[in-house]
Formats: structure tokens, C-alpha cells, sequence
């Protein structure tokens, strides 16, 4: 008998045989993490990927699935997990959504930011002068108390959510690094996330500093946003520039590595080859950036903490970032760097993997789902006992922390690096007293 005729897309058909793999097991019920606080069938991913696959064959149109199935969506591939054939449902959204983009066109407001100020570091140095203005003369305070931020609607979220301003970024902090330890034993250029650098550049320095420690002279290029909010907001154009303007501003260095220390840019850094490698005048180099990216716990995992590590008598869990990749070595090099403080209690975090709904700007965009995907995170958090958690992406970081302020007040959050660092400082202290 002769089988039914395989439909043409009418778009999309580069994810459409990825699509169709989806056998409909349920099995990404379980690991989705917003089915499992608003458990319909379209917010999984087989439910996900049915509508998009109607949108492909004509059944609908995608402006029908705009919001819910294609919005509500983290692109976190908690799914891909527990998928058999592995269909990649958050490349899957994003594609929709930047096809989406392409028939309906693209909010202003997003452009603006996606295209004249992210690419930018010039832009982005001026909003942090600008944000740093309003905490300085108590305007970010007034604007929290009043509840102005609220006006400013994603921009505003992220400050709120950000916290006052830092006094330096991570490239004005660059003056006071010291000298890497000797022998060197290459050199790497550190991939400074732009969000991470507008709230949490001691994340970024403690990560430079361990890295210095570890015998690697580091070269911090001044870079634009990776690119990652534009592809998972669906502005596939912005994407590629970011991608052809950060391989430009990095083509002249000669070095043994790019390393990133937010988990969800350093994987899109690790794309470059498919984003912008065909590009005549500076594919060669996207190409070389992509084979050469590492995250900065899987590089140290690898090559080995230079030093003595002092002992840390503190009681942590470890929240991984949904970003890092599902089977890869990235998984465990967190734990593997922790368990080699003296002392460090490393303890069992359930739902360990699960994303923490703060991914980007979701917590802005759809915050009743994001603060039920919170809330459960800090009772597994709370149940472990941990009184630090420690993960290695921005958003989680931030995400993280506000969730602690909200749930578990008792609990600090750090970067992996920030705790590598502690104890590399605590170790010096101690040779310092034992010398002196």
C-alpha cells in the first residue's frame, strides 16, 4: 500500500523534517517547566511543535500561536532530555518566531534594541553612564519605591530585576587585574556577556581572576551583545550582524581560546560557524571562534586550577544552567570544580536542570509563569539545605537572586567562579599569615 504523500511547508522547511520527528510520547511533560506549573497540552513541546507543524502545512496561521504556544515557550530544551529522537524544540520556536517576525514585522521598541543598541558597546557604555547616573544621585531608588520601572516595561524589568547599578564594568575593572602566574600557559580573550556586565561584573572578574591565577594572560576585546537575545526574540537579521560585528571586533587577536562565563551566550558563541561563517569577509574567523569557545568551568575542568585551594566550610548546591549541553562534559564540570575545595559541602539539588524561568527577558515578558516556575525551584532549594547556590549563567544569576530576596532570604547566590576565587584568595591569605 502505498504510503501518504509527505506534505510541502509553505515555510520553514529547514526545521520541517526535525519537526516531524516528534513521536508524541508525552515523556517532555515531566521535564518542561512551564507544563509543569500550567499543564495544557500546548505548552509542551509536542503541543509546541503540532501547532507549528499545522503552521507549516497550512492548517493555521502562525499569528494564530503567536501568543501562548510560540510566547510561553523558554527555548531552556529542558525536553530535549527526555526526547527519543532529541527534536530540537527551542531551535524549533525560534525559528518560528523569527518567520513570524519576517510576515508581521517586529515591534519598535525590540529593533531599536536589538539593532541600534545591543550590537553597540559604545550604546552600552552610555547606558550604564545613564544607569549609573540614577543610582548615584538616588533616582534608581525612587524609581523602585514609586514603582516607575514598571512604566518602562522590559527595560525597567531588568533594571529592577539587575539591581543598582555597578560603579565599573568589567572593562573599566580590567586596570587592576594582576599579572597571569608564571609560566604562562597560553592565552584566551574573555567573552564578556553584555548583561552580565551592566549587573554583575564581578561574576566576569572573579572569572578573569581565575583564570590569571590559572597561568592564562587574558585579553578582554570590547564586544556587543552575542546575539543570543535576537535569535530567541525571533529577529534573525539582528542576529547575524551581532555575530559579524563581534567576529570583526575579535579578528585581529591571536589566542588559544575564547572563553565565556555565562553558559547561554558562550553556547550561542559556539554557533557562530553556522550563523555567520559564510560571510565573505569574516567567516573564517566566526568559524574559528565557534570550534575555539569553551565556558569557563568546562576549560578550567579540563586544563586545571593553577594553585592552592584554601578550604571553604560552606554548604553549596549547584543549579545548571539549562544552556549547557544535554550530554556534553559541560554537565559535571561545575561539580568537579567545587569538590576540589577543602571542605565545601556539595549538596543534591533536585530538579537540578530544570530552568529557574528567568531565561532572557521571559521573566519580563510572561512573569505569572516565570514566578511559578521560581517558586518551585526555591522549594527544591529550601529542601537541600544549601545556604549557597551557586550556577554559571547571567540570568539564572539574576533570576536566582531575586529569588532568594522573595523565598529564601538565608540564601546566597555566586557565580561558580566567584566561590573558585574565594578560595584561591583564602589559600594566599593563609601562605601570607603562615609567612609573616
Amino acid at each position: 500500500m502505498a504510503g501518504a504523500a509527505v506534505p510541502t511547508p509553505r515555510f520553514l522547511a529547514d526545521v520541517y523534517e526535525a519537526a516531524s520527528e516528534c513521536n508524541k510520547c508525552s515523556l517532555c511533560q515531566a521535564t518542561c517547566p512551564a507544563y509543569v506549573v500550567n499543564p495544557v497540552e500546548w505548552e509542551t513541546a509536542r503541543g509546541r511543535i503540532a501547532l507549528i507543524r499545522d503552521a507549516m502545512e497550512g492548517r493555521l496561521e502562525l499569528r494564530d500561536i503567536a501568543e501562548g504556544p510560540l510566547s510561553s515557550c523558554l527555548t531552556c530544551d529542558n525536553c530535549v532530555a527526555a526526547c527519543a529522537p532529541r527534536v530540537p524544540t527551542g531551535h524549533i520556536v525560534s525559528r518560528a518566531r523569527q518567520e513570524l517576525h519576517a510576515q508581521e514585522g517586529y515591534p519598535w521598541a525590540q529593533s531599536f534594541a536589538l539593532r541600534s543598541v545591543l550590537p553597540r558597546p559604545g550604546a552600552l557604555r552610555a547606558l550604564h553612564s545613564v544607569a549609573r547616573f540614577t543610582r548615584r544621585t538616588g533616582l534608581y531608588g525612587l524609581a523602585v519605591r514609586t514603582g516607575l520601572l514598571s512604566w518602562l516595561g522590559t527595560l525597567g524589568a531588568l533594571a529592577e530585576q539587575g539591581g543598582p547599578p555597578p560603579d565599573r564594568t568589567v572593562y573599566q575593572m580590567v586596570g587592576d587585574l594582576p599579572a597571569p602566574a608564571q609560566p604562562v600557559r597560553g592565552s584566551v580573550a574573555m567573552l564578556v556577556c553584555c548583561l552580565s556586565n551592566l549587573t554583575a561584573p564581578e561574576a566576569t572578574d572573579a572569572t578573569i581572576r581565575v583564570l590569571l591565577a590559572s597561568g592564562y594572560d587574558v585579553r578582554v576585546p570590547q564586544l556587543g551583545c552575542s546575539g543570543l537575545p535576537a535569535r530567541t526574540l525571533g529577529d534573525r537579521d539582528a542576529m547575524i550582524e551581532m555575530a559579524i560585528k563581534n567576529s570583526t571586533a575579535m579578528s585581529s587577536l591571536d589566542v588559544d581560546a575564547y572563553i565565556g562565563d555565562t553558559a547561554s551566550c558562550t553556547e550561542h558563541y559556539r554557533e557562530y560557524a553556522s550563523i555567520a561563517g559564510d560571510d565573505r569577509q569574516v567567516g573564517a574567523r566566526a568559524r574559528e571562534i565557534a570550534h575555539h569557545t569553551a565556558l569557563a568551568s568546562d576549560f578550567l575542568d579540563r586544563n586545571g586550577v593553577r594553585g592552592d585551594l584554601g578550604p571553604l566550610r560552606w554548604r553549596v548546591t549547584i543549579d545548571e544552567p539549562c544552556a549547557l549541553p544535554i550530554d556534553g562534559p559541560e554537565r559535571g564540570a561545575m561539580r568537579r570544580l567545587l569538590e576540589q575545595i577543602p571542605h565545601l559541602d556539595v549538596v543534591p539539588l533536585n530538579e537540578r536542570a530544570m530552568c529557574c524561568g528567568g531565561a532572557g527577558t521571559y521573566f519580563a515578558r510572561q512573569p505569572e509563569r516565570s514566578e511559578a516556575i521560581l517558586r518551585r525551584k526555591f522549594e527544591n532549594i529550601r529542601a537541600s539545605g544549601a545556604e549557597i547556590v551557586v550556577t554559571e549563567n547571567i540570568s539564572c544569576l539574576l533570576q536566582l537572586r531575586a529569588g532568594a530576596a522573595r523565598y529564601a532570604p538565608d540564601v546566597k547566590v555566586m557565580h561558580v567562579m566567584e566561590v573558585m576565587l574565594a578560595s584561591l584568595q583564602g589559600a594566599e591569605r593563609r601562605r601570607a599569615v603562615l609567612a609573616g
